[in-house]
């Protein structure tokens, strides 16, 4: 704990308390200062590299200058925002005050695609500069996710379907005319703080480029099927959805699916839902689609 401490110091905090909060793919911890104020300290975990994380602050900073609902960067005194040191890398972010909801009902799933049309809207507009690095969601981002798949001994019997579902996601992944930007790609109830009425976008983890359509999808995915038409109503009334949203959906559904099971058929603690939930409804589910 001292160590953290001494980490807090680098961004000009000190006579602080910690509290450890939920433990993902970044270990996180609430700062309280004696003065009132409250931030997050994130340790990074993940496998980006120290410019994909500057790169990911960066685009936070920029958001927030703009007004979108996301927690703000603090910079170091060299005005980058990551920390490193022997325990790792870290970032700090303000505290967004709030609380995370299961469920949303009609009117919030409204507001959240009002936000995420919002985020499209000022992602579009930002201007990477030199050396911005973060993921490319393009068809070999999907095959390192099928890879990732053969890797895992117990799905193989399913490796087929999955292959072939696969290809016709990457064909829509690599069309030129789909439209690009920055995106969230991981905007679930779990990454969004509801302060009443109003909602802020969390977890910045998985942002990169990629199709719009595909961020659009995977929050979709998430919501309750009465609730969704509410969503792309919210989302509407900020940015038309993308040219041939509604065409493409299902295929954007494959690769959401199948790299989300990816991710959780890697965590031992998830096996149980992957083999009696995500499984069975994969293997009803993509014939479907691939037959439409």
């Amino acid at each position: 704990m001292n160590d953290l401490f001494g980490v807090l110091e680098q961004y000009g905090l000190s006579d602080v308390r910690l509290q450890p909060l939920g433990d993902t793919e970044n270990s996180n911890h609430k700062v309280s200062t004696a003065t009132g104020e409250h931030y997050v300290l994130r340790q990074h975990r993940s496998t980006h590299s120290l410019n994909a994380l500057e790169s990911e602050m960066l685009l936070l900073n920029h958001l927030h200058q703009h007004n979108l609902e996301v927690q703000r960067p603090v910079p170091l005194s060299d005005r980058n925002f990551i920390c490193s040191s022997k325990l790792g890398r870290f970032s700090l972010l303000s505290w967004i005050d709030g609380e995370v909801l299961e469920r949303i009902n009609e009117i919030q799933t409204e507001t959240v695609g009002v936000l995420l049309a919002r985020f499209h809207k000022v992602a579009r507009d930002f201007t990477p500069p030199a050396g911005f690095e973060r993921l490319q969601y393009d068809s070999q981002y999907l095959e390192d996710t099928l890879n990732e798949l053969r890797a895992i001994d117990w799905l193989q019997p399913d490796m087929a379907l999955f292959e072939h579902s696969m290809v016709r996601a990457q064909q829509i992944f690599d069309e030129p005319n789909i439209p690009k930007s920055l995106i969230h790609a991981d905007l679930h109830p779990g990454n969004m703080v509801w302060q009443g009425e109003k909602v802020a976008m969390i977890d910045f983890d998985c942002c990169g480029f990629g199709p719009v359509s595909y961020d659009i999808t995977t929050t979709f995915g998430y919501l309750e099927t009465e609730t969704r038409d509410a969503f792309l109503r919210g989302y509407e009334t900020i940015l038309p959805l993308p040219a041939g949203f509604l065409e493409t959906r299902k295929l954007f559904t494959i690769a959401e699916w199948l790299t989300n099971l990816a991710f959780l058929a890697s965590r031992v603690q998830d096996r149980e839902y992957v083999d009696t939930i995500m499984l069975p409804g994969l293997r009803e589910q993509l014939p479907k689609i691939l037959e439409s």
